[in-house]
């Protein structure tokens, strides 16, 4: 296959995204004052239209042991299953947050292009976070991503509050992304190359200077994945953004924050830059603690909501180090467990802030008090915000318990043993916080009065309803979700 087609079947998925967004802004100036519904169908076309790309993709791989279908610009731009399976996820998550989007873009309808605009750039920024392993590229895709979350949150404030959680999100995303760009920096320095996998082979020649840049890069990442210390703006964007924005920001930060870090420290650095995988355990270690911490003292839905995805967000890092061979020299299924994890944590969150939106369009309020009795008033949003919830939390026997008890023992049997003991005890506070909120849904309605999800679209409602049962199907399904992970993270071991 020569460049010029390599490049356009590596570009493609993206491609689509970007084009239908531009398609969306033009029909909105020519046409002002069409339907929301115009755009948001027209985000949907154009997110299957890059669905269709991947599958593509994935068809051309059936026939390729290496799992790499296209690796161009000297293996700085790689489509591989594992950029695959995050393009898909991304993709799946735009999807259903067009489909959820009716209660907030009824408050901005000359605004309606902007939103999926936002929604359709962003998810373009996270499917080439996934194929990147080159310097220049990863840092744009980054700041673009970062931009498009900022702007899309500004862009759907219903309040002052609103447009100062946006731009405190910026400052921090800011910091995080400064803080790779100096690490990148530094890796540039040492070995004059711009492709990661270049670092391991000159880590011998300055093992400060990349103890450094490891430093700074997982930080900053971090901060883009939702966990320590750059975790703040999950909270704000959680109780100050519309719910129906906020899953999609945050759950797309969490995809693509969890890809750069799987592209640099496993796909980049590897076994042979050991500093990072010291790191990366203190890290998840005080995110796990301090999340899980904070959640038993949340009063409100959307910041309890929040602080698990953080604590979910963390234990994804337990995935990252088991990615070599484990205690009895069997490869390590931690990347596995990393993707299988990943995607059942943006399922959860989507499903959670969609619930969370419905709960908003009927005229509820965010205090978890506001919510007393919620079952005696409506049964259906009391049980789909406690499986959505418990998915989040981990508690048994719904997928978010599976998927963490596959991080912990991944880590384990990787002689990390002293971070899964860490990881059950974050487990156990998160169980709590969830339980707490469970006998507050189902405790004695008191005066309020019943109400019903009828203010919210059945559309809406139908999605947020799957959204929500896939924490329990994934249960019984667990084992085909494992077996595509295992595909996408044969290119990473």
């Amino acid at each position: 296959m020569n460049s010029t087609h390599a490049m356009t079947l590596a570009l493609l998925p993206e491609a689509m995204l970007v084009g239908t967004a531009l398609i969306s802004v033009l029909i909105a100036m020519i046409r002002p004052g069409l339907r929301p519904d115009i755009h948001r169908w027209i985000a949907c076309i154009g997110l299957v239209g890059s669905l269709a790309a991947c599958a593509l993709v994935l068809l051309g791989l059936r026939h390729l042991p290496s799992g790499i279908a296209v690796s161009v610009l000297n293996g700085g731009l790689v489509i591989d299953s594992f950029a695959m399976f995050i393009a898909i996820l991304a993709c799946v998550t735009a999807l259903g947050t067009c489909l959820i989007s009716d209660s907030v873009v009824r408050s901005i309808p000359s605004r309606t292009s902007a939103f999926y605009a936002l929604v359709l750039v962003s998810t373009a920024a996270a499917e080439a976070i996934a194929a990147e392993r080159e310097i220049t590229t990863l840092l744009v895709a980054l700041a673009a991503l970062l931009i498009c979350l900022v702007a899309l949150g500004a862009l759907v404030k219903t309040n002052p509050r609103g447009a100062v959680s946006s731009f405190e999100h910026l400052i921090e995303g800011g910091v995080g992304l400064a803080a790779v760009l100096y690490g990148l920096v530094l890796f540039y320095g040492i070995t004059r190359s711009t492709n990661l996998s270049a670092v391991a082979a000159s880590a011998g020649a300055a093992p400060g200077a990349v103890a450094l840049g490891v430093a700074l890069v997982v930080v900053g990442l971090c901060g883009m994945l939702g966990v320590f210390p750059l975790r703040r703006w999950v909270g704000r964007v959680a109780a100050n953004v519309p719910a129906g924005a906020a899953g999609f920001i945050i759950a797309t930060s969490v995809i693509g924050g969890g890809a750069a870090l799987a592209r640099v420290t496993v796909s980049g650095l590897g076994p042979q830059v050991g500093v990072w995988r010291w790191l990366v355990p203190i890290v998840a270690a005080i995110a796990l603690g301090y999340s899980s911490l904070s959640s038993l003292r949340e009063t409100t839905v959307s910041r309890l909501i929040g602080q698990l995805v953080s604590a979910q967000a963390a234990m994804l890092l337990l995935g990252l180090l088991a990615f070599t061979n484990g205690s009895r020299s069997l490869p390590a299924y931690g990347m596995t467990a990393f993707l299988g994890g990943l995607g059942i944590t943006a399922i959860a969150t989507l499903a959670s802030f969609g619930v969370l939106a419905m709960l908003q369009a009927a005229g509820i309020s965010d205090g978890i008090e506001h919510v007393r009795g919620l079952a005696h008033r409506s049964a259906p949003a009391a049980v789909l915000l406690t499986i959505s919830v418990g998915t989040l939390a981990g508690v048994p026997p719904l997928a978010g318990f599976l998927s963490r008890v596959l991080l912990i023992s991944s880590a384990a049997d990787s002689h990390y043993g002293w971070l899964a003991v860490v990881a059950i005890a974050a487990t156990a506070l998160t169980v709590m916080a969830a339980v707490r909120l469970f006998a507050t849904l189902y405790a004695d309605a008191g005066d309020e009065v019943p109400f019903t999800l009828g203010a919210t679209p059945l559309l809406s409602r139908i999605v947020a309803g799957v959204a929500c049962v896939a924490g329990i199907v994934l249960v019984v399904l667990i084992q085909p979700l494992l077996a595509v992970a295992t595909a996408g993270a044969g290119t990473l071991r």
